[in-house]
C-alpha cells in the first residue's frame, strides 16, 4: 500500500500534471489573442500571452505541487491546499488584470466577497485534475485525451469563427451610370416634393436631374414606382468601435465575437439597413478607424462613408480615459493633454497618422472624472485645428462647459441637452459664433436612465431640454443630430433620436433639414451630402410614404443606396 502510494506521487505524475494543467490555461489563449491582436495589433498580444500564463505558472502549478507531495491525509491536504490557493488566486488576478487594460483593486466587503465566491470554483477544478492524474486507470487516460481535444479546439476555434463571419462587404459592382425613375424627389432645403424629373448617376454620383418626359440616357434603370426618394441620413457622432448592441442591451457573446472578427460588420449593416449612409466616429482607437475609413473608402468593406476624429483630446485622468476606457484604449485612443507641448505633440501625431476629420475634445467629466481639460489647453488646441482647416468638436455637459467652449471657437458642441439652464448671454454667443449644437438626447435619456431616474423624473428633465433646444433652434443656431451610439443602438438610434425631436416640437420637415443639410455641413461636406442636386453623392434612401408629413416611414425603407449601387432592399423587393 505505500509503495503504490509512492507510484501515484512518483515524479511522471508530476510532469503529467504539468502538461495537461498547461494545456487547459491555455486552451482559451488562441482566441485571447486573436481577439487581442485584432483590437490592436502584436503589441497588445505580449501582456495577453505573459499574463494568462501567470494562471499556470503561480497557480496551477505551486498548488499541484502541494497537493501532490502533502504527505498528511486528503482532508488535511485539502485545508491547507486550499489555504494555499487563496493568495496565489490574487496575485494572478492582480498580474493578469493589466493584460487586459484594467487594474485589480477590489474595495469594499462586498466586491471582494465577489471575487472569494470564485475561488472554490478553481481550486475544485485543480483538485480533480490532481485526482485523475495521480491515478493509473481509465480516466487518466480520458482526461489526457479530453484535454488534448479541449487545446486543440482552442486552436481552432479562432479560425472556425473567422471562417463564419460575414465582413459584409458590397454585393456587386455598381453599374457606371443609373437611371432612377418615376420618383417623387425630396427637396428638403425647400421642403417640398419634386415630381416628374429623373436622377442620372454617373460613377457614384449624381450628374443630373432631368426632365422624364424625353429622357432617353441608357444604363441600368430603376424604377422608384412612384415612391419618395431623399438623401441618405447622417449621424454626427457615434463610435463605431464598441462591440455590444448597446449600453443598455444584455451582453450578447456572439456578437460580440461578430464584431470583432469583421470589422464591426453588425454596425455598419445596421446603420445601412436604417438608410444612415455617412458617420462620424468621435472616439475609440485611432489606427483602426484609420483603417476602417481606407477599406469603406476602397470598398474592400461595405457601410456608410466614415468620418473620424482619431485620438481624442482629454486630461490624464479626464473622460473617458478615467472613466469608462481601460488602459490599451487610452493609449490607443486618447491625447492626454497636461500641457502645452504635449497637447500639440499629440495632435501632430494624430495628423500625421490620418490626417483626422476633425479634432474632439472632452472638456465635459460627466461627474464621473477627476478632472477636465485646462482652459488654455482647449482654446490652444482649437486654435490648432483652426489652422489646419480641421473642424473641431466639443464634449461639454453643463451650462458653463458650452458656454466656454463656444468661446474658444468650437466648430460645434456635443451633448447639449445636458446643460441646466439656458441663458440669453449663451444664447446669442452661439448664434454670434455660428455654432452647431449636438444635442444627443438620446444620450442623455440613458443617462438617466443608468442612474436609475424613474420614468416621471426622467420626463420632466427631457421636457425641460427639449424647451431649450427648442429656444436655440428658434433663435437661429445651427442644430444638429448624433446619437452617442452605443449609448442608444446603432442605426435605429438615429430613428428614436428623430422621436426626441418631434417629442420637442420639430415638424418631420425641420428634422430631415437638420439631419442632411445641417449634418453635412457639420461633417464639412454641405457641397456633397445632404441634398439630391448634381454634384452630390447618389446615396439615398426610398421610403413608401412621404417623409415630410410622416418621418416614422424611415424605419422602413423600401432600399438604400450607397454610393449609386442599392446596398440594402427591403423583404418586399
Amino acid at each position: 500500500m505505500k509503495g503504490a502510494d509512492v507510484q501515484k506521487t512518483s515524479p511522471g505524475g508530476l510532469r503529467r500534471y504539468f502538461l495537461l494543467s498547461l494545456l487547459l490555461v491555455c486552451t482559451p489563449l488562441p482566441l485571447l489573442l486573436t481577439l487581442q491582436y485584432l483590437g490592436g495589433g502584436v503589441r497588445n498580444c505580449v501582456p495577453m500571452f505573459f499574463g494568462w500564463m501567470a494562471l499556470a505558472v503561480l497557480y496551477w502549478w505551486p498548488l499541484g505541487i502541494a497537493l501532490f507531495l502533502w504527505k498528511r491525509g486528503w482532508k488535511t491536504r485539502l485545508v491547507i491546499g486550499y489555504l494555499i490557493s487563496l493568495p496565489l488566486y490574487f496575485l494572478c488576478l492582480f498580474l493578469i488584470y493589466p493584460a487586459f487594460g484594467a487594474h485589480f483593486h477590489p474595495r469594499g466587503p462586498g466586491v471582494w466577497g465577489i471575487y472569494f465566491s470564485q475561488t472554490p470554483v478553481w481550486f475544485v477544478f485543480t483538485v480533480t485534475l490532481v485526482f485523475l492524474v495521480r491515478n493509473r486507470n481509465a480516466w487518466r487516460r480520458i482526461t489526457s485525451w479530453l484535454t488534448v481535444v479541449f487545446f486543440a479546439f482552442g486552436i481552432t476555434a479562432p479560425i472556425v469563427i473567422a471562417a463564419r463571419t460575414d465582413h459584409y462587404t458590397w454585393p456587386t459592382l455598381p453599374s457606371a451610370i443609373v437611371n432612377i425613375t418615376n420618383a417623387r424627389i425630396v427637396d428638403v432645403s425647400n421642403r417640398r416634393i419634386l415630381e416628374g424629373l429623373n436622377v442620372h448617376i454617373k460613377d457614384g454620383w449624381i450628374v443630373a436631374l432631368v426632365p422624364a418626359a424625353g429622357d432617353s440616357l441608357k444604363g441600368s434603370i430603376i424604377d422608384a414606382r412612384g415612391q419618395y426618394l431623399l438623401p441618405g441620413l447622417i449621424d454626427v457622432h457615434t463610435h463605431l468601435q464598441a462591440p455590444v448592441r448597446s449600453v443598455l442591451a444584455p451582453f450578447d457573446f456572439h456578437f460580440l465575437m461578430e464584431c470583432l472578427f469583421s470589422d464591426y460588420a453588425p454596425q455598419r449593416r445596421a446603420y445601412l439597413e436604417n438608410g444612415v449612409t455617412a458617420v462620424r466616429d468621435v472616439g475609440g482607437p485611432a489606427t483602426h478607424a484609420y483603417h476602417m475609413r481606407a477599406m469603406l473608402e476602397s470598398k474592400q468593406l461595405l457601410g456608410p462613408r466614415l468620418f473620424v476624429v482619431g485620438r481624442l483630446v482629454t486630461s490624464p485622468h479626464g473622460h473617458p480615459v478615467s472613466t469608462i476606457w481601460n488602459a490599451e484604449t487610452t493609449a490607443q485612443g486618447a491625447i492626454l493633454a497636461s500641457d502645452s507641448s504635449g497637447l500639440i505633440a499629440g495632435l501632430e501625431s494624430n495628423y500625421r497618422a490620418g490626417p483626422p476629420d476633425a479634432v474632439k475634445f472632452i472638456y465635459g467629466t460627466i461627474g464621473l472624472a477627476k478632472e477636465k481639460l485646462a482652459r488654455d489647453l482647449l482654446q490652444e488646441g482649437i486654435r490648432w485645428a483652426s489652422s489646419r482647416q480641421l473642424i473641431s468638436i466639443v464634449h461639454a455637459e453643463t451650462t458653463e462647459e458650452v458656454t466656454e467652449a463656444a468661446r474658444a471657437g468650437a466648430t460645434g458642441i456635443e451633448h447639449v441637452a445636458s446643460i441646466e439652464s439656458l441663458p440669453e448671454d449663451l444664447v446669442y454667443l452661439l448664434l454670434e459664433k455660428k455654432t452647431f449644437v449636438d444635442p444627443t438626447f438620446g444620450e442623455l435619456d440613458t443617462a438617466l436612465t443608468l442612474r436609475h431616474d424613474d420614468a416621471a423624473k426622467r420626463r420632466e428633465i427631457l421636457n425641460q431640454r427639449y424647451h431649450f433646444i427648442r429656444r436655440l433652434h428658434q433663435a437661429g443656431i445651427r442644430l444638429v443630430i448624433g446619437t452617442d451610439a452605443p449609448l442608444v443602438p446603432y442605426g435605429t438610434g438615429l430613428q428614436d433620436e428623430f422621436a426626441h425631436f418631434l417629442r420637442a416640437g420639430f415638424t418631420p420637415a425641420e428634422i430631415l433639414a437638420i439631419d442632411t443639410q445641417n449634418n453635412a455641413s457639420y461633417l464639412g461636406q454641405a457641397d456633397r451630402l445632404g441634398q439630391i442636386a448634381a454634384g452630390y453623392a447618389a446615396s439615398f434612401t426610398l421610403v413608401h410614404e412621404n417623409p415630410l408629413d410622416n418621418i416614422d416611414t424611415l424605419r422602413h425603407p423600401t432600399w438604400v443606396m450607397l454610393q449609386g449601387e442599392i446596398v440594402v432592399r427591403s423583404a418586399e423587393q
